[in-house]
């Protein structure tokens, strides 16, 4: 069912006059709006509806974008604590669409407090801004962006989407009608990589409103992707290998593991090799060209998750068999062009991130490393190709805000190192940072989600992170 804004300003109202509810009550009174629905792939029950809020808000009678949103209820009788917002990653991952993977992931935090996942604007259900995918797997390798598919996608989405209104910014408001038209008070956020700064921007304009951040791959307001992607990438290989030489079991297992990655590189260094690999989407074999680029562009996307992976694939790929790694490699981009809405990426990175990175420095740093200037380049020809559109003065500023935070970081991310927490941590006072020694991309790659699930379970209750006990996270 789908909620017009002026009913949406009637809910608001509504609410107002309502007495704050206590973190004891019972279960959220959800509106009468919300339909019955399922959490796709399981027997779950959830609460689904559409939200229409506008396009432009400096045209408020113009085109409108339907929010896609849905209520996984707690599975006890009655929730205990306030609802929480489940803020994914990409950017371009709708959260309502990884329903079943989020809800999965948070274990304990479901028996006390229900979630809302909010497609967010340009993503999943949201007038998501998905690019068709390569027809061929020879498409999707050398290249993150091929700009004659891009400018075909742009010119398509145009007809029905501002390609410049889908920024942090514009999707923040979005969120703020959302919980109104639900006529919820407080919520606690989760956000995952991107999510994290829609996290920090949902806190700073809604502070009396957000009750505790959780923040895991933190990306902070200040980022300027693909600055660092490079250096980042480096050490991040070499924390994986010096970590396997320093296990006993990993080291008898793999002693030149060091030696093998340089090999697994120096060999692509003369030119690609051509591999066979079977395409996810089709099924069919196909013969294709694995380069450089190719192998540190894999090596990127394994350390996000499973980087104990590396030492066996290093080890393959120095005897010359790279079939492991080209796997790796198509099965992450077909993923990925299912999962990523290009336009909502692009329309955020091209705005928020690209027009602040210092060029010449961040070339020469790039220059010697595994993955050299790939990054910086691919981005740098797809934000040519792409509409961009404008920030709030202010975006960008480390505004001080008040709001409990809890975050996590992976001393294996290849993106979001524990550096960037250090970083955010400078803005947010009341915040606590546990790093995490296996893990990747946030709290990604490690062996069990039994540690950080009770960590932020403890944390929605007390909001307190300096009282929680976290000594698993060194175990």
């Amino acid at each position: 069912m789908r909620l017009s804004l002026i009913a949406i300003a009637a809910l608001v109202l509504s609410a107002a006059c309502a007495d704050a509810r206590s973190e004891a009550a019972a279960a959220q009174s959800w509106p009468p709006w919300l339909r019955a629905c399922a959490v796709p792939g399981t027997a779950d029950p959830a609460w689904c509806g559409v939200v229409d809020v506008p396009e432009s808000p400096e045209n408020p009678a113009g085109r409108t974008i339907g929010m896609h949103v849905m209520v996984v209820p707690a599975p006890a009788p009655a929730a205990v604590g306030d609802p929480v917002v489940l803020l994914a990653g990409g950017p371009g991952q709708g959260a309502a669409t990884l329903a079943r993977a989020l809800s999965q992931r948070l274990g304990p935090v479901r028996n006390r407090h229900d979630l809302i996942l909010i497609d967010q604007r340009g993503t999943g259900q949201s007038n998501g801004l998905h690019c068709a995918a390569p027809a061929a797997i020879a498409e999707v390798m050398g290249r993150i962006f091929d700009p004659v598919r891009l400018t075909a996608c742009r010119d398509q989405l145009a007809a029905r989407a501002d390609l410049t209104r889908y920024t942090t910014a514009a999707s923040a408001a979005d969120y703020g009608l959302v919980l109104d038209a639900l006529a919820v008070r407080r919520v606690h956020v989760w956000g995952v990589s991107y999510g994290t700064r829609m996290g920090y921007e949902l806190a700073r304009r809604f502070p009396d409103r957000v009750r505790t951040l959780t923040l895991e791959g933190v990306v902070p307001v200040t980022f300027n992707w693909p600055t660092t992607g490079a250096a980042d990438l480096d050490a991040a290989i070499r924390t994986i290998i010096d970590d396997c030489l320093a296990e006993p079991q990993c080291s008898s297992a793999y002693p030149d593991v060091r030696r093998d990655a340089g090999t697994a590189f120096t060999r692509l260094q003369k030119g690609p090799r051509v591999v066979e690999v079977i395409d996810p989407a089709t099924g069919a074999p196909a013969r294709v060209e694995f380069s450089h680029a190719d192998l540190a562009y894999t090596v990127r996307g394994i350390l996000y998750g499973d980087g104990a992976r590396l030492p066996s694939l290093f080890k393959d790929a120095a005897r010359g068999r790279y079939d492991g790694f080209a796997r790796a490699y198509v099965t992450r981009a077909r993923n990925l062009n299912r999962q990523i809405a290009e336009g909502l990426l692009l329309g955020v990175y091209c705005a928020e991130d690209l027009p602040f990175v210092e060029w010449p420095a961040a070339q020469k740093a790039a220059a010697g490393t595994r993955i050299g200037t790939y990054l910086l380049d691919q981005y740098r020809r797809a934000c040519e190709v792409w509409p961009k559109g404008t920030i709030p003065a202010g975006f960008r500023d480390t505004t001080r805000v008040e709001v409990p935070t809890l975050m996590f970081s992976g001393r294996h991310d290849p993106v979001t190192p524990p550096r960037t927490a250090e970083e955010a941590a400078r803005y947010l006072p009341r915040s606590r940072r546990l790093t995490w020694k296996y893990g990747g991309h946030g709290v990604d790659g490690t062996p069990s989600a039994a540690c950080r699930n009770r960590i932020v379970a403890e944390f929605l209750t007390t909001a307190d992170a300096s009282r929680i006990n976290t000594a698993c996270v060194n175990q």
